[in-house]
């Protein structure tokens, strides 16, 4: 199955718009409502016009520029970088995100929190530990984020990784708000058309809308990527991949979102990463995570099979027809040509 993506990230010499759970962000929010907010009392005043739908109207203006920030404004780039091109950890802890009302605007995706391989696996250590070589730069404090201004007020993000499944929550509220505007720009000109928007506005509210539930069809889970969210239990040893980002819609800090590829290799026993061996079933490969030689060893093992997959996927090897498959090989056998399309 593929992952779902929503979201994208500004890169940081172009984020200017901050509506984080801050004094900035807060700041920048009231400026939002009055400016929306002076706009339809002007046009009440000088215009004219019903005055509840353009208050209506309004308020779902500030919602919906609350949402997009959320979606396209948020998320601040930091790769790429060619050492995440595979993530090695042991999972802290994972689950589904809460989308109900007051809780991350609707945000249903599914997260997951790595201790990154070689490094502590609790958080009594000093900052610096986990932020050593090979992948202690995937948490520690980013160049990029300081120049513009930005920081990691809330100190536990900055020694394990935070990960997210991307859910459609936030975008499926978005979408259910352009429909209610819809509908109320009509009633300007169509009489009592507004009773669709309140029809829209009440399957929003108790439909998959603003009280939505852990879990739904389009909620974010590791079973987009093929991962059991079963299979993360027990010390679960993991190889990651996906968009670094810096978030700076809570106290701020660097996760990977959306997650685009994750894989179970094995599990942690009482001994740590001194007593971790992964065994490549192909190849019959054995790799160790007890020193940074050894992790930086099976990363780039498993780079090396993240990109195969990714050709894969894209289509194969393009050079040889017969692996430039259309339908599935099982179907044509991977036969030289004539293909079957």
């Amino acid at each position: 199955m593929a992952f779902k993506k929503y979201t994208t990230c500004i890169e940081p010499e172009h984020y200017i718009v901050d509506l984080g759970t801050h004094l900035l962000g807060w700041a920048q929010f009231a400026l939002l409502v009055l400016s929306v907010g002076f706009g339809a009392f002007a046009i009440i005043t000088i215009a004219g016009g019903p005055i509840a739908i353009i208050a209506v109207l309004a308020l779902l203006a500030v919602w919906i520029s609350v949402l997009l920030w959320y979606l396209h404004g948020r998320l601040i780039c930091l790769g790429p970088d060619e050492r995440n091109c595979a993530i090695v950890g042991m999972v802290k802890g994972h689950g589904q995100s809460d989308p109900s009302w007051g809780e991350k605007y609707g945000d249903d995706d599914y997260t997951m929190n790595l201790w990154l391989a070689p490094g502590p696996l609790d958080d009594s250590q000093p900052e610096e530990d986990y932020w050593k070589e090979p992948q202690g730069h995937l948490v520690a404090e980013n160049k990029k984020i300081t120049d513009i201004n930005k920081h990691y007020p809330d100190r536990k993000y900055v020694k394990f990784l935070h990960c997210e499944f991307e859910g459609s929550g936030i975008h499926d509220r978005l979408n259910a708000l352009y429909g209610i505007v819809a509908t109320l720009l009509a009633a300007l000109l169509i009489p009592y058309f507004w009773i669709v928007s309140i029809i829209l506005g009440l399957l929003l509210i108790f439909g998959k809308g603003i009280f939505g539930s852990k879990g739904q069809p389009g909620s974010g889970t590791p079973l987009d990527v093929g991962v059991n969210p079963g299979s993360l239990d027990g010390r679960a040893v993991v190889v990651v991949t996906g968009s670094w980002i810096y978030d700076s819609g809570h106290e701020g800090w660097n996760e990977i979102h959306p997650v685009t590829a994750c894989q179970v290799i094995g599990h942690l026993g009482q001994e740590g990463w001194r007593g971790f061996t992964y065994t490549d079933e192909d190849t019959q490969l054995k790799f160790t995570l007890d020193t940074v030689d050894n992790v930086v060893r099976l990363r780039e093992f498993w780079c090396g099979m993240l990109k195969g997959a990714q050709d894969a996927e894209d289509g194969g090897n393009r050079d040889d027809p017969a692996n430039d498959w259309v339908i599935h090989p099982l179907v044509d056998g991977c036969k030289p040509p004539p293909i079957i399309l």
